[in-house]
């Protein structure tokens, strides 16, 4: 019996040994913790700010947010770096738009669009001002964009170069309810006007 209290006695001990070595491990992480916040609450700011144009609210589902991340001496240099995104809150959570790469296929940018929009001569312009937010086009590019409907789909020129278009190919329906959104490097020429 006195060799099983011995053995339970030993055991706690060793139990409220660890336990406290966490405890001081874990205390030690929170200072560190609240240390790093504290340099980074300092050094850095992020502002994001609603996109309440006419064009996002009447053709996506959800809001649209523009998000700038400035950060600043952080080497002690008086230089300042600027991140700005360009995200949408579906409800659950913030998302950034679907990254553009060659080609690419924008499934979740289809089904942002608001069931009740319908692409058509009247409302391609008010389309194009939303890509123009959540793609903006690189303020050193030059301004190539234009849209046009061809052979039952939309193409939104965003980009050109050595003859090259590269944009949006937008597919509707027969009462143009968007279908599928892509982004092309290179059209194919009898798709290009």
């Amino acid at each position: 019996m006195a060799q099983i209290c011995k053995s339970l006695v030993s055991k706690s001990l060793f139990g409220i040994l660890l336990l406290s070595v966490s405890l001081l491990f874990c205390q030690e992480d929170m200072e560190r913790t609240l240390r790093l916040d504290n340099f980074l609450n300092k050094s850095c700011t992020t502002d994001f700010k609603e996109i309440t144009s006419e064009s996002v609210k009447n053709i996506l589902k959800h809001k649209v947010f523009y998000i700038t991340q400035e950060t600043r001496n952080i080497y002690g240099e008086k230089k300042k770096q600027v991140n700005e995104f360009i995200v949408i809150d579906n409800g659950d959570q913030v998302k950034r738009f679907e990254y553009i790469k060659t080609n690419t296929n924008l499934p979740e940018l289809t089904t942002y669009i608001r069931e009740d929009f319908l692409l058509n001569p009247d409302t391609a312009p008010h389309f194009q001002a939303l890509l123009d937010y959540i793609y903006p086009i690189e303020d050193w590019k030059p301004d190539k964009r234009e849209f046009f409907f061809k052979n039952g789909k939309w193409y939104f020129l965003r980009d050109a170069y050595f003859r090259t278009k590269q944009g949006f190919e937008i597919t509707v329906d027969s009462n143009g309810k968007i279908t599928d959104i892509c982004y092309k490097m290179k059209w194919d020429e009898p798709e290009s006007r």
